[in-house]
C-alpha cells in the first residue's frame, strides 16, 4: 500500500489563504527560475510569504503539481522511508497529469536531525526524475550536511530579498484595511518584509486585542537560538536595547547574540550602526507578557537590575516602581521618599496610591514625606480610612509632634478630616487642639463646627493664590455652610489641588444657585471615566433630580454607595441616607421610604454631627407637613431653623425656613410664619441664587402666594417667585441632542451637525409638535387634528403617513419615530431638541437665579428666540397659538431682563429692554413700569412724563382706567 500524507489524502496543493493579494513581481520570478534550473530553493525568514508565493506560482504553471509539508514526518529512521513514499506518491501523481510536473517540498528545516529522510531528499535534489522540476521551502539556511544545493547551473535560489514587497504590492496589500497610504513608510521601516508590513506592529495600546499579532510573534521566536529568545524577553523591559545595557540585566554575551538577531526578520527597528535596537510596540508587548511569565527569582532579579539601570538614568520614578515589582520594598521606599513630592505636586494619585499600597510598615515614625503624601492621597482620593490606619499604627506620639516639622500643620489638618469623616470626632478634637494658631488651624477649627455646631463665621476666605489640600477642603465646608459666591467661578486660577480635586464643588455650587446648564455641562465635561465619590454619589444624583430624570437619580443614589463604601466615610454614608430620604419625599412622596431612610441615617449617627442633624431634621419636617402632623413638624422645624442660624449655616437653611412657615401658619402662628418665609428669601438673596428656595416652594407654594399677597406692590421678589413657580417649566435639557431644530425664524434641522431637509415640509412641523409634547409622544387624532385641521380623515391620515415616512428619511442612526397602536413617539427622546424647548429651558433656570447670572442666562434666552417668529411664515391653529405663546414669553424674558438689570444698575439696559417690550406688547403694564423706572434712574424727568402719557393712551386704547398703583408710581419717582 503507498502511503500518501499523514490523513492519507493525496498530495496535493493546499488552498491559498483567503483575499491573498496578487504577486505577478514574485511569480514571474519564480517562473523564470524554475524554467532555467530543475530545482529551486526558496530560503527565507519566518513571516516572509515563502509559501504563498510558491502557491501562487505553482497554480500558475501549465503542468500538475503536488505539495509534500515536512512537518508531520515520523521520528528516527522512518523519516526516511516516510519521505521516499511520499515523494513517489506525488510523482505518480504528477505524472499522470499533462506538462512538465513540479514538486513542491515545504518545510526544509523539518528534517534536522533525521538523517534518513536527509539523505533521501539528499538523493532526490542529486537526480530527481525526468522532467520534474523540484521546488524546496525552508524557513532557515538549509541543513548541514545537505548536499547538491552547490551546484548553481541546476539550482536557483530566492531570498527574503526576492519576496519583499514592493510599494505598489504593499500598498495594494494594505487597500483592503484602508492603509495604503503606510505603505511607503512601512516598506522603509521593514524592508518589505511581508508580515512586518501587513500586520501594525507599531500599535502601542496594550490592552487592544492581539491574539493573531501574538500567534506570529510565537511562530517568529521558534525560529530563533535560546540565547536570542532570552535577550528578546530579557530586554522587553528596555526602550532601546544596547549591549551594555543587556549586559546590566545579567544576560551574557548580549554583542554576539545582537549580532545574530541583526540578521533576523523581526518586528525590530536597528541604529545604522547595528549597536542599538528598538522592538516595535506590539511585539514588544507580547514580549513583555513572556517576561511577566519568568520563574518568580528570574523575574525580581530582572526587574532589580532594570530599576538600578533606570536608577543611573535618571528616571527614578520608574525605578521605584520597578523595586516595588521586585518586592524591594526598603529601597523602594528610599527612592520614593526622593520623587513622592514631584509626583503630588502634578496630582498623580493613582501612582502616589499603587506605591503606597505596595510599601509594608515598618516600625518606628513613619518618615515625613511617606506620611504627606498617604494623608494627601487619602484626601484626593476620598479615602479617609488611610489617614486612620497611619494614625493607628504610630499613635499620638507621632501626629502629636506634626506642628513641629515643615508642613506638619497641614498634614494634621489633614488627618482631622480623615477622623472628622470617620465618625471619630472626639480624636479629631483632640488633634485640633494641638495645632498652632493659623490659616490651617483655622479651616480645621471650622470643619469641626459642621459638628459640633459652633458658628462658621468668620469662615476662611477662598483664596486664589493659596495651594494645597486643605484649601479644597476650605471649599468643601464653604459649600456645606451656603458660602456659594466664591466656588462658582473658573478652578483655573487656583491652585493644581483646586482644579484637580475641586470641581465636584463648583458643580455642587452651581448647582445649588440654580446655573444647572453650567454645572450640567461641568458634570459632563469629566466624561464616563472614574469620578469623584461626592460628585458620584451625592450631587450627580442632586443633578439628576434637578433636571427632572428620576430614574437616573435613584441609579445614581444606588450606584454611589459602593463607592462610598470604600471611602471609609462615615459622613458619606450618613448624607447618601439623607438624599434617600430627600429623594423619596420630593420625587415620590414616599413618606414610609424616606422614614426608614431617617432611622438609617440616625443609626449611623446623624445626630453627632451638627450639620447632619440639621438635614435630618429638615427632611423629617417635610416629612411631618405631608403626613399632616403640623405641630410635631413646628417644634422640629423651630429647632433646625435656629440650629442653622446661630450656626450660621445657611445651605438649607431657606429650605427649612419654608418649610417652618408653613408649619407655623398651620398651627396658626401667621406672624412666626411671615418671620420664616421672609427669612428664607433673605438668605437665598444672600448666597445669589433662588434655585433652593424655589425647590422648597414647589414643596408647599402656598408660603409663596400668601407672602406675594401681603405686598403692596406686584413687583416684589415674592410675586416674582410665584410667577416661576406657575411656569411649570422643566429644567431638564438634552446633554447633546442629535437632532436639532431651529424654529425661531429661518426653520433649519440637523442631524449630527448636518443640515438635513425633509422632503415635507409638514414632517417638519410633526417634529417641532412631538417636541412640544410629554415624552415626545402623540396619539394620531391629536396629530390629525393639530397639523391636519379640516382635512378629511382619509385625507388627514394618508397626508400623516407620508409625513412620518419623509421624517424617518433624515433620522440619525440610533434615533426612530415609532408607532405602537395609535401612537407615535420619537425615540430616544433625549436625543432630540428644538430651540423653542431650549428657550423655554433658559427661562426656567432664570426663574432660579438671581444677579449677574440671572440676567446673562435671559439675554441668552432672548437671543436664542431673538432669530425672528415661531415657524415664520407659516400658519395652522396650533403653531399660531404656539407662537403667541412664544412670543408673549418673549416679552415678559424682556421685562424680567430689564428688572434684574435695573437692580443691578445697568440702566442703559433696563431702558433698551423696557423699549423693546413694549414695542412687542404696548399694553403691559409692566414693561410700563420698567421703563418709568429705567428713565428715572437715568434722571430723565421729561421721559418719564412722556412715557406716563403713552401709558394712559395705551390704556384708553383698551378702553380701562389707569391703574392707582402706576400714579403712585409717577409722583414718587418725580419728587
Amino acid at each position: 500500500m503507498t502511503r500518501g500524507l499523514p490523513d492519507g489524502r493525496l498530495p496535493a496543493l493546499p488552498d491559498l489563504p483567503a483575499h491573498v493579494v496578487p504577486r505577478p513581481r514574485v511569480t514571474r520570478r519564480i517562473l523564470q527560475a524554475l524554467a532555467g534550473h530543475p530545482v529551486l530553493l526558496v530560503a527565507a525568514s519566518a513571516g516572509a510569504g515563502k509559501t504563498t508565493a510558491v502557491l501562487q506560482a505553482a497554480r500558475a504553471l501549465p503542468g500538475p503539481a503536488a505539495w509534500i509539508p515536512l512537518g508531520g514526518l515520523p521520528a528516527g529512521d522512518g523519516a526516511g522511508e516516510a519521505l521516499r513514499d511520499r515523494v513517489a506518491e506525488a510523482v505518480a501523481v504528477c505524472a499522470a497529469g499533462a506538462g512538465p510536473p513540479v514538486l513542491v517540498v515545504d518545510g526544509l528545516e523539518h528534517i534536522a536531525g533525521r538523517a534518513t529522510a536527509k539523505d533521501a531528499l539528499t538523493a532526490l535534489v542529486a537526480q530527481p526524475p525526468p522532467g520534474l522540476r523540484l521546488v524546496l521551502v525552508s524557513r532557515a539556511e538549509p541543513p548541514q550536511g545537505f548536499g547538491g544545493l552547490g551546484d548553481v547551473h541546476r539550482v536557483a535560489f530566492l531570498d527574503d530579498t526576492d519576496l519583499a514587497f514592493d510599494v505598489p504590492e504593499a500598498a495594494r496589500a494594505l487597500r483592503p484595511a484602508g492603509l495604503d497610504g503606510q505603505a511607503r513608510f512601512r516598506v522603509r521601516a521593514t524592508g518589505g518584509w511581508v508580515t512586518g508590513v501587513l500586520h501594525d506592529w507599531w500599535a502601542t495600546d496594550p490592552t487592544a486585542p492581539a491574539g493573531r499579532l501574538d500567534l506570529i510573534s510565537a511562530g517568529l521566536l521558534r525560529q530563533l537560538t535560546e540565547d536570542e529568545v532570552a535577550l528578546l524577553v530579557a530586554t522587553s523591559v528596555l526602550d532601546e536595547v544596547t549591549a551594555e545595557s543587556a549586559n546590566a540585566l545579567g544576560l551574557s554575551g548580549p554583542d554576539r547574540v545582537m549580532a545574530s538577531l541583526r540578521h533576523r526578520r523581526l518586528p525590530l527597528t536597528w541604529s545604522h550602526d547595528g549597536t542599538r535596537v528598538r522592538v516595535l510596540p506590539r511585539f514588544r508587548h507580547y514580549l513583555r507578557r513572556r517576561a511577566d511569565a519568568m520563574e518568580e527569582g528570574a523575574r525580581r532579579e530582572l526587574r532589580r537590575r532594570h530599576a538600578a539601570l533606570l536608577e543611573s538614568a535618571g528616571r527614578h520614578e520608574e525605578a521605584v516602581t520597578e523595586l516595588l515589582m521586585a518586592g524591594e520594598s526598603a529601597a523602594a521606599r528610599r527612592g520614593a521618599e526622593q520623587v513622592l513630592p514631584g509626583i503630588l505636586d502634578r496630582l498623580d494619585l493613582a501612582t502616589a496610591e499603587s506605591w503606597l499600597d505596595r510599601m509594608r510598615p515598618v516600625p518606628g515614625p513613619p518618615a515625613p514625606g511617606l506620611a504627606s503624601a498617604a494623608l494627601r492621597v487619602a484626601f484626593g482620593r476620598e479615602q479617609c480610612w488611610r489617614g486612620l490606619r497611619l494614625a493607628d499604627h504610630h499613635g499620638p506620639s507621632w501626629w502629636g509632634r506634626l506642628p513641629e516639622q515643615p508642613g506638619g500643620t497641614e498634614d494634621l489638618a489633614l488627618l482631622v478630616w480623615c477622623f472628622w469623616h470617620a465618625g471619630r470626632t472626639d480624636e479629631a478634637r483632640r488633634m485640633l487642639r494641638v495645632m498652632p494658631p493659623g490659616r490651617h488651624r483655622d479651616i480645621a477649627a471650622a470643619l469641626m463646627s459642621l459638628a459640633d455646631g459652633g458658628s462658621l463665621t468668620p469662615l476662611p476666605e477662598l483664596r486664589a493664590d493659596a495651594t494645597g489640600p486643605v484649601e479644597v477642603m476650605l471649599m468643601r465646608i464653604a459649600y456645606t455652610g451656603g458660602r456659594l459666591a466664591g466656588l462658582q467661578g473658573d478652578p483655573a486660577p487656583y491652585g493644581a489641588w483646586h482644579r484637580a480635586t475641586g470641581t465636584p464643588w463648583t458643580v455642587a455650587a452651581l448647582r445649588a444657585t440654580g446655573r444647572i446648564s453650567q454645572a450640567g455641562d461641568m458634570y459632563a465635561s469629566l466624561g464616563d471615566g472614574p469620578r469623584p465619590v461626592w460628585l458620584t454619589a451625592i450631587d450627580g444624583v442632586e443633578l439628576m433630580a434637578d433636571l427632572g430624570r428620576r430614574e437616573e437619580a435613584w441609579t445614581s443614589l444606588e450606584a454611589g454607595r459602593p463607592a462610598i463604601a470604600a471611602t471609609g466615610s462615615r459622613v458619606y454614608e450618613i448624607l447618601s441616607l439623607l438624599l434617600e430620604a430627600k429623594l423619596a419625599l420630593r420625587l415620590d412622596r414616599d413618606l414610609t421610604r424616606a422614614a426608614r431612610a431617617l432611622a438609617a441615617a440616625a443609626r449611623r449617627g446623624s445626630s453627632r454631627y451638627a450639620f447632619t442633624r440639621e438635614l435630618a431634621g429638615t427632611w423629617y419636617g417635610l416629612q411631618l407637613l405631608l403626613a399632616g402632623r403640623d405641630l410635631e413638624a413646628a417644634r422640629e422645624l423651630t429647632d433646625t431653623v435656629g440650629a442653622m442660624t446661630a450656626g450660621d449655616r445657611l445651605l438649607e437653611l431657606p429650605t427649612a425656613a419654608v418649610y417652618l412657615s408653613e408649619a407655623m401658619w398651620r398651627a396658626g402662628d401667621a406672624e412666626a410664619a411671615d418671620a420664616a418665609a421672609d427669612l428664607a428669601l433673605e438668605v437665598a438673596a444672600a448666597q445669589g441664587g433662588r434655585h433652593l428656595l424655589l425647590q422648597a416652594l414647589d414643596d408647599v407654594p402656598a408660603v409663596a402666594v400668601r407672602r406675594a399677597d401681603a405686598e403692596p406692590s406686584h413687583s416684589s421678589a415674592w410675586h416674582e417667585l410665584v410667577a416661576a413657580l406657575s411656569s411649570g417649566r422643566a429644567l431638564g435639557a438634552p446633554a447633546a441632542p442629535r437632532l436639532v431644530l431651529e424654529e425661531f425664524g429661518v426653520v433649519r434641522l440637523s442631524a449630527d451637525g448636518r443640515e438635513v431637509h425633509p422632503r415635507l415640509a409638514k414632517s417638519t412641523e410633526l417634529l417641532a409638535f412631538l417636541l412640544t409634547r410629554p415624552a415626545a409622544t402623540a396619539r394620531r387624532a391629536t396629530l390629525l387634528n393639530c397639523l391636519f385641521p379640516g382635512r378629511s380623515d382619509a385625507a388627514g391620515r394618508s397626508y400623516l403617513r407620508q409625513a412620518v415616512y419623509r421624517l424617518r428619511e433624515v433620522l440619525p442612526e440610533g434615533m426612530a419615530l415609532v408607532q405602537e397602536g395609535d401612537v407615535y413617539r420619537l425615540t430616544p427622546e433625549a436625543s432630540a431638541a428644538g430651540s423653542s424647548g431650549g428657550f423655554r429651558r433658559l427661562l426656567a433656570e432664570a426663574g432660579r437665579q438671581d444677579g449677574e447670572h440671572r440676567l446673562h442666562t435671559l439675554l441668552r434666552a432672548l437671543r436664542t428666540a431673538g432669530a425672528g417668529p415661531y415657524f415664520e411664515g407659516v400658519s395652522t391653529p396650533w403653531l399660531d397659538a404656539r407662537r403667541e405663546e412664544l412670543a408673549a414669553a418673549l416679552t415678559q424674558a424682556q421685562v424680567d431682563a430689564g428688572a434684574v438689570a435695573l437692580r443691578l444698575g445697568r440702566i442703559r439696559e433696563t431702558r433698551e429692554l423696557a423699549g423693546a417690550a413694549l414695542a412687542r406688547d404696548p399694553y403691559r403694564e409692566q414693561a410700563w413700569r420698567l421703563a418709568l423706572a429705567g428713565a428715572e434712574a437715568a434722571g430723565d424727568d421729561d421721559e418719564l412724563l412722556d412715557l406716563y402719557r403713552g401709558y394712559l393712551r395705551a390704556m384708553a386704547d383698551l378702553g380701562v382706567r389707569p391703574s392707582e398703583e402706576m400714579r403712585r408710581l409717577v409722583e414718587r419717582l418725580r419728587r
